[in-house]
């Protein structure tokens, strides 16, 4: 028998993952135990596990998914299943690449109003809103990176959502498929690290339990936000923009920045929707 972390690690997947496969009867662990409710896994399931990434690889939702596994779709209706999505993707690319054609005339635009460096590009495209955010009460776990940046922050933020998901699961705590992050300058030491949390958006009858901590992420008056669309690699460039924005604007970054996951796992990154958060105030 496999730990649920053994399993996930060999089969290339997260825990949440697994989690979220249990919950709605995709991938069942072998067996819970009764006392701790922790899952095990068999070797025999990784052949289970790589059926459904590969069907999951082409684009077929988890219901879907669930029914093929089960064995509830015969070889008829999985041709129509396959035929449906092949003509959804179809339509998809026509639509991308019309819209990829209306950029590339944008962007000639631009460069021929004047040289564009590649943040400038970034620039050009971004959507900026300044909004209020109201008050937010989470269930959240914090842990220190050694800076900003995707190359610091992304090995900390996920073991730290896993981590938090195990605690709020163990508590019986019923989380969402919203999550945030948030992301502020450690006053400690050099001052180069960063304080980042993990969080959960939870009801008023949550309470603070082992391995995490309930709090009420306090309302902002004023923030510069903006949408990230695909993996957490490219976030930095996205972030610099939004910097870049604030400042040519005459805006100054306030308080501490928070990421907004609006679409995140179980989907592949390629498919998540982050909104960015800087508080921001007059300068």
């Amino acid at each position: 028998m496999l730990s649920i972390g053994e399993f996930a690690s060999i089969g290339r997947v997260s825990i949440r993952m697994l989690r979220h496969y249990d919950s709605i009867g995709l991938l069942t662990p072998a067996r819970v135990d009764p006392s701790s409710g922790y899952r095990f896994y068999d070797d025999s399931q990784f052949a289970a596990l790589d059926h459904i990434l590969a069907l999951k690889d082409l684009g077929l939702r988890l219901e879907a998914i669930t029914r093929v596994v089960r064995g509830e779709v015969d070889g008829e209706e999985l041709y129509e299943l396959l035929a449906a999505r092949r003509a959804e993707l179809a339509a998809q690319i026509e639509r991308e690449t019309a819209c990829l054609r209306r950029l590339d005339a944008r962007l000639r635009q631009l460069e021929g109003e004047s040289p564009m460096s590649e943040q400038s590009r970034r620039l050009a495209a971004l959507t900026v809103e300044v909004k209020s955010l109201p008050p937010l009460r989470v269930a959240r776990a914090t842990a220190t990176a050694g800076g900003f940046g995707p190359a610091a922050i992304s090995p900390v933020i996920g073991p730290l959502f896993d981590r938090l998901y195990r605690s709020v699961a163990d508590a019986g705590v019923h989380v969402g498929p919203t999550s945030v992050a948030t992301y502020g300058a450690d006053t400690a030491g050099d001052g180069s690290g960063v304080i980042v949390t993990a969080g959960f958006p939870v009801g008023p009858d949550v309470v603070s339990g082992d391995g995490f901590e309930v709090v009420e992420l306090p309302a902002v008056e004023s923030a510069a936000t903006t949408v990230h669309r695909g993996s957490m690699a490219t976030i930095g460039g996205t972030w610099e923009a939004l910097h870049q924005w604030t400042a040519e604007q005459g805006y100054g970054p306030d308080e501490v920045c928070r990421e907004f996951y609006l679409v995140a796992e179980p989907d592949p990154q390629e498919n998540w929707v982050t909104e960015l958060q800087l508080p921001i105030t007059r300068r």
